[in-house]
């Protein structure tokens, strides 16, 4: 029988990293003061996971090219399998992030084998008893990658897997029936504060009034209207967490106070040590406190994957304990 691991069902891509003073006017041009080429996206992910001593398994595509010998050769680093889909007619993708002093990062894409994952790719998957799935928001801006993962959730609904689904900056894009798929996996919704109050208002989801908070009220709204449990980022002022069965008894997570300066992949890094949590049969709580630690400090290094070591992220969270 096959072990139980995390299933990143995501995208790893390269990324150019730009460190500069402000975005360029329309038709200028500007200096970077710092560049870096890592690989990055979904590999972010996987790499906080694994500073978390987590098993997981990369299971969507890789192209063929430079780009994607670089993405084997980081994930063959970690010891993480690639077990998706080899393309042989294109590249793995890349991201160009521009990041302005504030920590604030600003993105330009290409497409690549990640965004082309074959029909039937997700649905053939064997899942055992412990596995974790990941899933990501950007997965649903691409056609073939939406439709594997829909037939993925068409398959595995009521089955009770943990799954993590990570919006992120794309989520407006996202079409309403596929964010009804997704939810029949009754997954764990993890948004920032900038995502939270867009959804809410796509879902028609009504504040809650009274002597609550806007962020924990927003996110008890999300819980009850998505049925499922929802994580509500809220950066340095930490995270909210709710789940439907007692809405009314949202949970305030802390975060250390760090002196930023990338935020790139700060939410990735949540990710994949939240995953590692949940893996391991943490308390939510505690998982989640792991998660802000791990999202906090990561913005405290340059680069997209820079989630710090379990030591460093227990340390921080044990100075937060309520």
């Amino acid at each position: 029988m096959t072990e139980p691991s995390i299933l990143h069902l995501g995208q790893v891509v390269i990324d150019l990293s730009m460190n500069i003073d402000h975005l360029p006017e329309r038709g200028g041009d500007i200096f970077a003061r710092r560049t870096a080429i890592k690989v990055g996206g979904g590999y972010n992910v996987i790499q906080a996971a694994r500073r978390m001593g987590a098993p997981i398994a990369y299971m969507g595509a890789i192209g063929t090219g430079p780009m994607a010998d670089m993405a084997r050769g980081a994930l063959a680093a970690l010891q993480v399998p690639a077990q998706g889909p080899v393309l042989d007619n294109c590249d793995t993708g890349y991201s160009v992030a521009m990041i302005e002093p504030s920590g604030e990062r600003t993105f330009v894409s290409a497409r690549g084998a990640e965004t082309r994952v074959p029909e039937g790719t997700y649905e053939s998957m064997n899942l055992v008893p412990g596995d974790v799935i990941y899933l990501s928001g950007y997965s649903f801006c691409h056609k073939d990658n939406t439709r594997s993962l829909l037939g993925f959730a068409e398959k595995h609904q009521g089955e009770g897997f943990p799954v993590l689904f990570d919006l992120g900056p794309m989520m407006a894009d996202i079409a309403p029936d596929v964010l009804d798929a997704v939810n029949g996996l009754h997954p764990i919704w993890s948004l920032n504060e900038r995502e939270g109050p867009i959804l809410a208002k796509r879902l028609g989801c009504q504040p809650e009034t009274g002597d609550v908070t806007e962020l924990e009220s927003l996110c008890r709204s999300l819980s009850l209207r998505l049925d499922s449990p929802v994580v509500l980022r809220a950066g340095a002022r930490g995270a909210w967490y709710c789940q439907p069965k007692d809405a009314m008894q949202s949970q305030y997570i802390p975060t250390p106070q760090v002196h930023a300066i990338d935020t790139n992949g700060a939410g990735d890094a949540h990710s994949g040590v939240l995953c590692a949590g949940i893996f391991q049969g943490l308390p939510i709580e505690e998982a989640l406190l792991l998660a802000n630690c791990a999202g906090a400090l990561s913005t405290t290094q340059w680069g997209p994957a820079t989630c710090p070591g379990e030591e460093a992220i227990r340390k921080a969270a044990s100075s937060l304990r309520w």
